[in-house]
């Protein structure tokens, strides 16, 4: 476990839960799901988390885009002659990225080679074309950049390969936004500085005040990975700084602009799905304290909650996600919300029709 302490920035609330729901399956075979927005770092935290847990084999990090429906058993299982990626990781982990990008297919195929898998993570099979067994040992860490209970909600995951994973102990973990954890991010800056430094043979050391003002107050859209293309390229073209001022920081960083709205992607109780622009400058949200009047333009993410021990279910709350991180519960007072989509530029609906939205 002090291995990925040492690797992670954890001082955050939002880290230090992370590392609370992790600890007790670092050195186990527990396949564990990573789910967050894009550049939060999930990679990185797999990889720490496979150091951590002692494993010996090699880490494998797999695209989602590299699998293919017609080639995944070969991929993984080998063929003939030509051992595969579960041989390549033995005692290893294997980490596959954008799983909800995936088909169902490939999913319900992942799903069929983990449910061979004993709860220490071995595994027995022979390579195709041949007979003779093989025994392996990995572990599976998977990441997707969907919200779980959406991506479920949309049917965008596969439900048996969840099944499969939560049966054998799995965890699932969201990995929180940049945004969320500003407490880390004057570390995470100063170590990616220091390895910028080292990679170019600079000589900067660190962040002027000023700097870290405009760091910690910008919103960070692509999370860390948007933070490390600023730094690299402060670093890449002027080497003889001995730290960044404000000055240095590009002008979209220190001024962010106002953007146009974004697109969400909409389901709604009649299975309807679709790509929508909000045109409503604003929802009305009554929570248990208050009535609240949000911006559109901030909303990242609405999620209905339905009491399942009804039948049908029972309508609950709304769960709506901002974009600067917060949560709010509570119901949708509107009637209307008008929308732009591809086939009608002044599209109405009810909100209270809305299973989940969210910006794509």
């Amino acid at each position: 476990m002090e291995k990925i302490l040492n690797n992670v920035m954890f001082k955050s609330e939002a880290m230090q839960q992370i590392l609370r729901e992790i600890g007790p399956y670092i050195e186990s075979a527990a396949t564990i799901l990573l789910y967050g927005e894009s550049g939060s770092g999930m990679g990185f935290l797999a990889q720490a988390i496979h150091h951590a847990s002692g494993r010996p084999g090699k880490f494998l990090s797999i695209p989602g885009f590299a699998l293919e429906k017609e080639t995944i058993k070969q991929q993984f299982l080998g063929v003939d002659d030509r051992p595969g990626w579960l041989e390549e990781t033995d005692k290893g982990t294997i980490f596959v990225k954008r799983l909800s990008e995936m088909s169902l297919d490939i999913q319900e195929q992942l799903a069929a080679i983990m449910g061979n898998r004993s709860v220490d993570g071995r595994l027995l099979f022979p390579r195709i074309g041949r007979t003779d067994m093989i025994e392996v040992n990995n572990r599976f860490i998977f990441s997707m950049t969907h919200d779980f209970n959406i991506a479920m909600q949309d049917e965008l995951t596969n439900r048996r390969f969840f099944e499969e994973m939560q049966r054998r102990g799995g965890k699932i973990v969201r990995v929180p936004a940049l945004r969320e954890r500003k407490n880390d991010m004057i570390e995470i800056a100063n170590h990616l500085i220091a390895n910028f430094a080292k990679k170019y043979g600079a000589s900067t050391g660190g962040l002027s005040d000023s700097a870290k003002n405009v760091l910690l107050n910008y919103n960070w859209p692509g999370n860390i990975e948007e933070l490390k293309q600023v730094l690299e390229t402060i670093i890449a073209k002027e080497r003889n700084l001995a730290t960044i001022s404000h000055e240095q920081l590009p002008d979209n960083i220190i001024h962010p602009e106002v953007k146009g709205e974004n697109n969400y992607r909409l389901k709604l109780k009649d299975d309807a799905k679709f790509i929508a622009t909000v045109i409503s400058a604003s929802l009305n949200v009554q929570t248990e304290q208050k009535k609240l009047r949000l911006d559109a333009k901030e909303l990242q993410e609405i999620r209905r909650v339905e009491d399942t021990s009804f039948a049908p279910p029972k309508f609950k709350y709304f769960l709506l996600r901002l974009k600067d991180g917060s949560q709010i519960s509570g119901k949708i007072l509107d009637k209307k919300l008008l929308l732009q989509t591809s086939f009608d530029p002044a599209y109405e609906i009810d909100p209270q029709n809305i299973v989940s939205m969210y910006v794509v």
